[in-house]
């Protein structure tokens, strides 16, 4: 989780500065904090949700790649 807090935290804050730099926006500090929070919760949420998904699928992954399968034919 807090991964992906840090992750969402920094790339909304770059592209924040890119948005004033490129548009010449003005800074507003407030409105940009309560939409920082809600994308990180949104995401927390997310991950929270689809990771057991995606650690099953990698499970079943790796043990259709790891399992031995023996040919006892060519012995």
């Amino acid at each position: 989780m807090l991964m992906v807090a840090t992750t969402t935290f920094i790339c909304e804050i770059l592209s924040y500065i890119i948005q004033i730099l490129v548009f010449k926006l003005q800074i507003e500090i407030l409105p940009f904090i309560k939409i920082l929070l809600i994308e990180i919760l949104y995401n927390i949420i997310i991950v929270i949700i689809i990771y057991p998904l995606i650690e099953k699928a990698g499970n079943l992954l790796e043990k259709a790649f790891k399992e031995k399968k023996v040919l006892t034919k060519y012995f």
